[in-house]
């Protein structure tokens, strides 16, 4: 499994964009989450965009599925005929209708592709794409799902935004990589994680390694040095502070 952070940041860091992963396994590929500046720093980044199996929204905040309008209609540009499947909470299919239509109306009529939209739900377990997708709520402010994919040898673990909870620490265990939203250095936010939090709960999940997003601008910005020295000083699994474009072999 391969994983391209497309986006790291969180909703306004005018630095980097939203965080975003592009998840490779075989020939198979699904985009976590595709924020209002991730849909352009995907297109950047893939090997062949209009390949894409399917988009993973973790939950209805903009920073994390205001960029399917790009997403969806540059890939009509581009001649996509590919169906591509979208997968969220409840209500996707009537979210990602409502957008596109605030958007770029009637520009859905133009496509030569189908969307097949997908509800997911806390403890559903199926297969999709080369994938095993299975979830959990987070605890955030809007709901929110973490998912972990499982191709035939690795695992990935995402919590999208928000605190780890029994249930995310339950889906995370045994994981290769486990990708956690770290708002702030310490302590947490409401409803948001941090630093110290998401190392102690990648290390309670025996993860191998654990990747730190969604950092806070100011943050990111004015404590990335005490962070990646705090990071450098974990020696029972790697921790990383990923940049956009930075790629991880699992």
């Amino acid at each position: 499994m391969r994983v391209t952070f497309a986006g790291v940041g969180e909703a306004f860091d005018e630095t980097v964009p939203n965080t975003s992963l592009l998840v490779h396994s075989g020939g198979s590929s699904v985009l976590l989450d595709c924020g209002f500046t991730a849909a352009c720093a995907f297109w950047g980044m893939a090997d062949n965009p209009l390949a894409l199996d399917a988009v993973y929204i973790s939950h209805f905040h903009g920073d994390h599925y205001f960029g399917l309008p790009a997403l969806l209609v540059r890939s009509i540009e581009e001649g996509r005929t590919k169906r591509l499947t979208i997968l969220g909470p409840s209500g996707i299919e009537s979210r990602v209708t409502r957008l596109m239509e605030m958007a770029y109306s009637n520009a859905m009529a133009r496509a030569q592709f189908g969307i097949f939209f997908v509800e997911c739900d806390p403890g559903q377990d199926f297969r999709h794409a080369g994938f095993r997708f299975r979830f959990a709520m987070t605890n955030h402010a809007m709901p929110c799902q973490a998912i972990r994919l499982d191709d035939q040898k690795t695992s990935l673990f995402y919590s999208g935004d928000g605190q780890s909870t029994a249930d995310t620490l339950a889906l995370a265990s045994g994981s290769d990589l486990v990708v956690h939203e770290s708002y702030t250095l310490e302590p947490e936010h409401v409803g948001h994680g941090s630093v110290t939090a998401s190392v102690d709960f990648a290390r309670k999940a025996g993860a191998k390694a654990c990747a730190l997003v969604h950092l806070q601008r100011t943050v990111r910005r004015e404590r990335k040095a005490v962070i990646r020295a705090r990071a450098n000083g974990v020696t029972d699994m790697k921790v990383l502070l990923p940049e956009p474009g930075d790629i991880h072999i699992l």
